[in-house]
């Protein structure tokens, strides 16, 4: 039995781990105390510079919904990042991977 799925929904199983793990780095274990878990928030969710200049702007505009847009985009913003980092892999792998996924 083959269960065929399409690039993109293999790439978003790996995308949700990653995040996940991400996410959890970040605000579960804070590695590298105070100082360190900045650099730490930037390197793991990479997306969250482009999400506080959107939500800047969306302060201005309407101050109260700021915080909820703000997760809403800082975990948007980070499964896209991770999930193109996936479809990349899975991409790779197909095209250069020993018979790619057909036992799948």
């Amino acid at each position: 039995m083959h269960l065929h799925m399409s690039d993109w929904k293999w790439a978003c199983i790996p995308a949700v781990c990653l995040l996940g793990m991400a996410l959890f780095v970040v605000f579960v274990i804070h590695p590298g105390g105070f100082e360190g878990q900045g650099a730490w928030f930037l390197l793991l969710l990479p997306g969250s510079l482009p999400v506080l200049v959107l939500t800047g702007q969306v302060y201005k505009l309407v101050p109260s919904v700021e915080p909820f847009i703000y997760w809403v985009l800082l975990i948007s913003f980070n499964f896209a990042w991770y999930w193109g980092i996936s479809y990349a892999i899975v991409k790779i792998f197909r095209v250069f991977g020993p018979k790619g996924w057909e036992g799948f």
